[in-house]
């Protein structure tokens, strides 16, 4: 019995590394991911940036996962240059789509105007500007609605702490921090509505 193989997914990869040294990687992926039924990959963006450690920077990458892009999964990671992933999260690729209702100028988007904002806000997701050192200033009121004081404090007393910010939905905005003691990525305030 002769049995063929051939590749059931096709990947684009392109990859730049700008003045301040920070990789930007953007794969487009179609087809079946191994071992995942129904779970295409559609799209990818990998950035590199010092996150939880000054020497080296982590990767920070968004997968958009799905049939499509505008009914897809999305997952967001940061992964140490070691390969520790200290953050994980999974959103719809609606919640990249809902600001667009500030930008439209008709009563509604056709599909394709849909996939491209999603595409577009995954492509700036990683911008330099969403990055904040220090994470929490040294004059920064504590927030009344945090849980996590003492997480809190701990990355206000650290001046080299780095912060990542990012908005989900249309008023949805997280603020991120690598908290040594846990040795993960926390979630340590929010902005917006």
């Amino acid at each position: 019995m002769l049995v063929g193989c051939q590749s059931s997914t096709e990947e684009t990869t392109s990859k730049t590394v700008s003045k301040d040294g920070q990789t930007k990687t953007t794969t487009r992926t179609t087809g079946k991911t191994p071992g995942k039924k129904n779970k295409n990959i559609q799209h990818i963006v990998q950035r590199t940036h010092h996150f939880s450690s000054p020497d080296q920077p982590d990767y920070f990458r968004l997968a958009l996962h799905g049939d499509a892009v505008t009914s897809g999964q999305v997952e967001f990671t940061i992964t140490t240059q070691g390969g520790q992933k200290i953050y994980e999260e999974h959103f719809p690729a609606a919640d990249l789509e809902a600001s667009m209702v500030y930008e439209m100028k008709t009563p509604t988007a056709s599909p394709s105007e849909r996939e491209a904002y999603i595409l577009k806000r995954m492509e700036e997701f990683f911008q330099p500007s969403n990055f904040i050192s220090p994470a929490i200033s040294e004059g920064a009121s504590l927030p009344t609605d945090t849980n996590q004081v003492a997480t809190w404090k701990r990355i206000q007393a650290n001046p080299a702490s780095i912060g990542f910010k990012y908005l989900l939905g249309k008023e949805d905005g997280r603020l991120l921090a690598y908290d040594p003691a846990e040795k993960k990525a926390v979630r340590y305030g929010s902005f917006g509505g």
